[in-house]
């Protein structure tokens, strides 16, 4: 008999009822600097801190017509200009947080610390089906914090996961919050789904005013619950195209079918988003190491199986391999001299798995710095971070840290959400504590993942700041000017 595998124990109480999904926007075009769109063939202006529905899978797959330009500033070099051919090849992730005008306006003024969070990741359980070798998490769920697990057979409790009360607590406070219209939670873990008041709270976050990303290995999906909750996205990590890979790959016994619920979670997604019309952008995400590295072509292969039985539902594909965190004293990605490159050819145009999913019509992200060395840090001046007030990290037990990259360092814990308001612990002499301790010790030269989002906003602010000490802010402000004009807005923050 084949084992069905461990669900942990789970009892729900509900939170709030569901609210109705939001009406669909179609673009067509940029009036006055507003982004236009028809709504039943009525065009609506939407400001950009208005617009709250995802128009693009990626940022950039969307472009607006702007008559007359023939110089396009380049995202993440502040005050250069392109031509449009090669504008359009370059990444747009660092034209985002331009949209957010308040947020923007506090960074062209150098006043980074008044800067609030545009999401936070919820780790509201450290539980999870999988024990995947390569996890990083493993330090957060089993040595920073009392009750940690490391273990499939593991019960809900509060020492490990956070129940309604909590986050009805949580989401009020991030509520609050809201700056330039935008405040996120990116639901994960653990595994969110062995959370039995994550939906709840998801539903509870959207009466709020608050955007969803759901991040799951998509084992115990409930897939139309999960779309009820009208989350922005919903990636599964699917890493592995073949059982004894895929079980291998994420630490389970053998004999148990977590391979072959994920295929139809999988296929029950896109399906169901085609038959529903939801605005959710679906993704699969692909890591790899040397442990599944001959798998990566025959996963890519089973989502050319999905879209094949279920239709295009699937909207993007995001792709890197493995790393080593310096936040941890060990080292649990496999990897060899040769090992980022080989993927990285897998993976780039012309490779075996991009040709596949070239064919199919979908995205495929490349998180790029994750196929690079760090970068070099020329300017002894860049030293300090700048980013740390983008994104931040709410834990199980209410802890709130500095950074969503410090992954539940106790080092970066700024306080509890369950003994301070939000506005008290941002503006604790704790915060600011822990920020000079981290400067001192460089973080973000030293510790910070450079694929991260912080880190890649560190590098475009120190570059703004060079221009400050050199009396050329007119010079940023026009660049950032252009970059709105050249670009549209997300209306979330997930694609930073």
């Amino acid at each position: 008999m084949t084992s069905t595998g461990h669900r942990p124990n789970r009892r729900l109480l509900p939170i709030v009822e569901r609210q109705p999904p939001a009406e669909e926007l179609r673009p067509v075009g940029v009036v006055d600097g507003h982004q236009a769109f028809k709504v039943n063939d009525h065009e609506m202006l939407f400001s950009n801190e208005e617009l709250i529905t995802p128009l693009q899978p990626y940022p950039g797959a969307t472009l607006p017509t702007v008559p007359g330009r023939t110089a396009y500033p380049i995202p993440d070099s502040v005050g250069e200009y392109s031509t449009w051919s090669e504008f359009k090849k370059a990444p747009k992730f660092m034209a985002q947080w331009v949209h957010w005008r308040e947020r923007a306006e506090l960074v062209l003024q150098g006043k980074y610390h008044e800067i609030t969070p545009a999401h936070y990741e919820g780790i509201f359980t450290l539980v999870c089906n999988f024990m995947c070798p390569h996890c990083s998490r493993r330090v957060t769920r089993t040595k920073w914090v009392e009750g940690g697990t490391w273990d499939h057979n593991t019960d809900i409790e509060r020492k490990n996961t956070m129940h309604p009360d909590g986050l009805r607590r949580v989401i009020d406070e991030l509520s609050e919050y809201r700056v330039d219209s935008q405040m996120g939670i990116v639901w994960g873990g653990g595994d969110p789904t062995a959370n039995p008041y994550t939906y709840e709270g998801m539903r509870y976050a959207r009466a709020k005013g608050i955007t969803s990303s759901f991040l799951t290995n998509g084992v115990f999906l409930d897939v139309d619950e999960c779309l009820e909750t009208d989350p922005i996205l919903i990636r599964i990590s699917l890493n592995c195209g073949t059982e004894e890979t895929y079980r291998k790959f994420h630490g389970y016994p053998r004999g148990w079918d977590y391979f072959d619920r994920v295929k139809e979670n999988m296929r029950k997604l896109a399906r169901r988003k085609l038959e529903t019309g939801a605005r959710t952008l679906i993704g699969i995400s692909l890591i790899a190491d040397e442990r599944n590295m001959d798998d990566v072509v025959a996963a890519a292969h089973q989502i050319r199986e999905v879209v094949d039985e279920a239709g295009p539902g699937i909207d993007y594909v995001i792709a890197r391999p493995v790393m080593n965190y310096e936040h941890f004293d060990s080292q649990w990605a496999r990897l060899k001299d040769d090992t980022v490159q080989r993927a990285q050819d897998l993976l780039s145009v012309g490779g075996e798995a991009w040709q596949i999913f070239h064919d199919l019509g979908i995205p495929l992200v490349l998180i790029k710095d994750s196929f690079e060395e760090r970068p070099a840090q020329d300017d002894e001046s860049a030293t300090e971070c700048l980013a740390y007030g983008l994104y931040g990290e709410i834990r199980h037990n209410g802890d709130v840290q500095l950074c969503s990259d410090s992954y539940g360092n106790p080092k970066y814990k700024i306080g509890n959400l369950f003994d301070q308001d939000l506005s008290d612990i941002w503006t604790s002499p704790q915060r600011q504590e822990v920020l000079d301790r981290i400067n001192e010790e460089k973080c973000y030269q030293k510790t910070c993942p450079h694929n991260s989002r912080g880190h890649h906003h560190n590098r475009v602010f120190h570059q703004i700041e060079a221009f400050r000490r050199e009396g050329r802010m007119d010079e940023v402000r026009q660049w950032v000017d252009d970059l709105r004009e050249v670009t549209l807005p997300m209306g979330h923050s997930f694609f930073v």
